[in-house]
């Protein structure tokens, strides 16, 4: 209810002036009625008793006597009833006046709708409701509708047709327009009357301004709406129950993530239908008490939540639903971690203590390694000095060996007689010179072992050498029956030892020679390119195979045993080979296929 407006208290100030001057004006007309009322009375006594004292007493006199008392009592009687009149209608005026401040002040109205005139009376307080003035006439029904709102015309037939109703009554809102230009929202009630006293049937009751209600309303919507916008916004589910545990209001993602059905769940069902409906049954958590109070949850789905809770003024409670499923995946995944890491560790500390162990057993194993490796340093020494002192005591011998052999073998000094004696002096010869080899590429294997082997580096032309290292290996390739083929493109002057490039191809021929078979065919390839010079020898020979191939190169090292092998030799001419090449800064590689052939390159800097 609003408070009464500028016109209310006018009306209450009018109603003040006015009671203050009907009180006056009735004060003046009782006494001026009373004091004529006086002055008749004292004149008719005076008349009397003038009569009396002419006249003596006499039934004239006695007969006016009766008549004056008579004429005084009537007098009496009505100025009594005019007083009283006056005081009636000064207290219903004064009433009248009290009723419609209450209805101002209350903003109300009263409504006198006469069915069968078709005349509508309103108070002033409706006409104060409007900001208008009272006029002199009765509305019609028509300017009461244009008054309303055009989206309420239905409420005011609504009125009209009361009368037809089996209740006899309206009770209906509708908005009507002020003089500002506002519009004024008002509640109307009442009922029928009609009968009795009543000529014909009026619709009589009272209209309530009910605008302050409604802008209420209005806002109270608002809030809720923005409330509801504010819940529906959060990432987190929501829930508001009342102190009966039903449903006061709930947000999208509490119905999402209780999986509940899609229409949702209807304002008052109670906790328990809910959890009931979602599968969680008793499982929900309940608090019960003043503080907040949060749990963990886990929902049929799979989804984890964490719930808190918190009571309300009114005896409710909210629960407020945060999904933490992601969280703990990654604290089951930490956990896993943990024991695996812990499972790690335990197996690091074993695996420490095991290499502990073993660091132990290499330290012993190093000792015993670096006693031995020393043991056989001071070994291969003795075996290079013992070699290079054996070559140089042996070469000696063998030197003459092999002159008084050839001697014999030209019969320098005239026939020996029997021709035996011829052939074991080449024997003796070809020996000699086997073995002289053999010492000297035992010596200088020793001196690559030993580190004494030095290079004496030239300018060097490759192709020459190969060409003078191919016409030193032709008699023998001729006796074979192999083929050697020169395939040798324009290559560029090296710095290189020519004698040690010299021996590696010569060894390397040799190789191919002895071990191609006859009609086989022996090529030999160079060719420079990114700063080296690569050459390579290839047979057509019987092959080396798969598993040989690693110990190929090294010192002593051959393919067939010494009980099986058919082909001279001491295994020193690839070992030799790859160390020379090596010492000049080069690798050498070999390829070889069982039965199909063998291909040696050796690369050398070009620079």
């Amino acid at each position: 209810m609003s408070m009464p407006d500028a016109s209310t208290r006018v009306e209450a100030m009018a109603w003040q002036q006015y009671a203050a001057r009907r009180g006056r004006s009735s004060f003046s007309s009782v006494w001026l009625t009373r004091i004529v009322l006086l002055v008749t009375t004292g004149a008719l006594g005076a008349l009397n008793v003038s009569l009396y004292l002419q006249d003596g007493f006499s039934r004239a006199l006695g007969f006016s006597s009766l008549l004056s008392l008579g004429y005084v009592a009537l007098a009496w009687m009505l100025v009594r009833l005019r007083e009283g009149k006056v005081e009636a209608e000064a207290a219903l005026v004064e009433n009248q006046l009290r009723f419609d401040m209450a209805f101002a002040g209350a903003r109300c109205g009263i409504w006198d709708w006469d069915l069968t005139a078709n005349r509508v009376y309103w108070s002033s307080a409706m006409f104060d409701m409007l900001g208008l003035r009272q006029p002199s006439k009765r509305l019609s029904p028509a300017e009461i509708k244009s008054l309303a709102h055009p989206d309420d015309a239905a409420a005011i037939d609504d009125i009209i047709g009361a009368a037809s109703r089996p209740s006899r009554s309206y009770d209906t809102a509708f908005r009507l327009r002020h003089t500002d230009g506002s519009w004024v929202w008002v509640r109307a009630k009442g009922q029928v009357w009609g009968g009795g006293r009543i000529s014909g049937e009026r619709l009589v009751g009272i209209t309530i301004d009910i605008t302050e209600q409604k802008l209420a309303e209005a806002r109270e919507r608002d809030a809720n709406d923005r409330l509801r916008d504010a819940i529906e916004s959060i990432g987190e589910a929501f829930a508001l129950w009342d102190a009966d545990n039903r449903l006061v209001t709930a947000n999208s993602k509490f119905v999402e993530f209780l999986q509940l059905p899609g229409e949702g769940i209807a304002e008052g069902t109670t906790l328990d239908e809910v959890m009931a409906e979602a599968g969680i049954g008793s499982d929900w958590p309940r608090a019960g008490g003043l503080e907040e109070s949060v749990w963990e949850i886990r929902l049929p789905g799979g989804r984890w939540l964490q719930i808190s809770e918190r009571r309300t003024k009114s005896g409710g409670h909210v629960n407020v639903g945060t999904d933490i499923t992601p969280i703990k995946a990654q604290e089951s995944a930490l956990t896993n971690n943990k024991s695996a890491l812990e499972k790690t560790v335990r197996d690091l500390e074993a695996s420490r203590l095991k290499l502990q162990h073993q660091a132990r057993q290499l330290v012993d194993l190093a000792e015993k390694y670096a006693s031995e490796k020393t043991r056989a340093e001071s070994a291969n020494r003795s075996k290079s000095e013992f070699l290079a002192n054996m070559s140089h005591e042996l070469r000696t011998p063998l030197n003459a060996i092999i002159g008084f052999s050839e001697i014999m073998e030209t019969a320098m000094f005239g026939p020996l007689g029997s021709p035996k004696y011829k052939e074991y002096a080449h024997d003796i010869h070809a020996s000699g010179q086997h073995l002289l080899e053999l010492i000297n590429d035992i010596l200088d294997m020793s001196k690559i072992e030993a580190g004494r082997m030095t290079l004496e580096k030239q300018p060097t032309e490759l192709s020459g050498v190969i060409e003078e290292s191919l016409r030193l290996v032709s008699g023998r390739a001729e006796i074979a029956s192999v083929k050697v083929l020169n395939e040798v493109g324009a290559l560029p002057t090296i710095e290189a030892d020519k004698r040690a490039i010299k021996q590696v191809l010569l060894n390397l021929l040799s190789n191919a020679i002895k071990f191609t078979p006859a009609g086989g065919v022996i090529r030999v390839r160079g060719a420079a390119a990114a700063g080296f010079v690569t050459n390579s020898v290839e047979d057509s020979g019987i092959g080396i195979p798969a598993h040989a191939l690693p110990k190929i190169g090294r010192p002593f090292e051959q393919v067939e045993s010494q009980h099986s092998k058919k082909h001279k030799g001491t295994g020193l001419g690839l070992a030799l080979s790859r160390s020379l090449v090596e010492l000049h800064g080069g690798a050498l590689t070999i390829e070889s296929t069982e039965g199909v052939g063998t291909r040696v390159t050796f690369t050398l800097p070009a620079q």
